[in-house]
């Protein structure tokens, strides 16, 4: 299969310096979650970070991005489209994904006041982390940044090399969503899902909208720079970040996990 971006685009300095940061957005506690045995405490640790860290507010960071956006159409475009799914689920003929979360709690047996912020609560490798998705979306030193570490590193993950070679292809429909660990393992039925099946519809156009918006708009050698600097940056903290989720869900490392996050 042919790249959605082109042989050069996949190929690019640039590119390979992001994908490099990509590659290494994995992390030792991903198999817990895609296995049985974690305890209804344990899973709520966990997804209530990610609720409060990322999930709830990521409309709110794309509009940040999109407001430092100089009038260039194709990006505020792309950047629009992603915010309004995110926002309303208009493009999926779903709902806000920050509800579609909620509803994927519900069917796991939680409730929506489980997910009431409470900043005291989160881990502060978490607090930290949140704050440098707030802050570097609204004043990275270029736009390109803002949209970088949000399109690229925040919605993109350890398959984004393969996904834009195109030898990795996301499940769709219905597939996606049996397959999934929370269908799988922890009783979730598939009607509360509805948040995979959006994520399945829409994110292969948006993997490849990230992708050309940071790439071709990105020629100047310092822009790059700093582009890859924010992406490394947050990789950092998004390392200390599930670090410290691990920490609060009583996971115990073992060297023989490496898998994907």
């Amino acid at each position: 299969m042919s790249s959605p971006l082109g042989k050069n685009a996949v190929s690019g300095p640039l590119t390979e310096r992001l994908l490099a940061v990509m590659d290494q957005k994995n992390h030792w506690a991903y198999p817990h979650l895609t296995r049985p045995g974690l305890t209804n405490a344990q899973l709520l640790t966990h997804f209530r970070h990610e609720y409060l860290v990322y999930v709830r507010d990521f409309p709110v960071l794309l509009a940040r991005a999109l407001g430092r956006t100089p009038p260039i159409d194709e990006v505020r475009k792309s950047l629009a489209e992603n915010l309004y799914e995110e926002q309303t689920g208009g493009i999926s003929k779903s709902a806000p994904h920050p509800e579609l979360f909620l509803r994927m709690m519900e069917g796991l047996g939680f409730r929506r006041e489980d997910f009431a912020d409470d900043d005291a609560w989160l881990h502060p490798s978490a607090r930290a982390y949140r704050d440098l998705l707030r802050e570097t979306s609204a004043n990275a030193p270029d736009w390109q940044s803002s949209v970088a570490l949000l399109t690229i590193f925040v919605e993109g993950s350890v398959n984004e090399r393969a996904e834009l070679a195109g030898t990795y292809v996301r499940a769709r429909g219905d597939d996606a969503v049996t397959k999934h660990p929370l269908v799988v393992h922890y009783g979730c039925p598939s009607s509360a899902m509805e948040l995979t099946r959006a994520h399945a519809a829409v994110e292969g156009d948006h993997r490849s909208d990230a992708w050309k918006m940071v790439l071709d708009h990105t020629k100047d050698d310092a822009i790059g720079q700093s582009v890859v600097a924010t992406c490394v940056r947050a990789l950092a903290a998004w390392h200390r970040y599930r670090d410290g989720v691990a920490e609060r869900m009583h996971l115990s490392r073992d060297a023989r996990e490496g898998a994907a996050a």
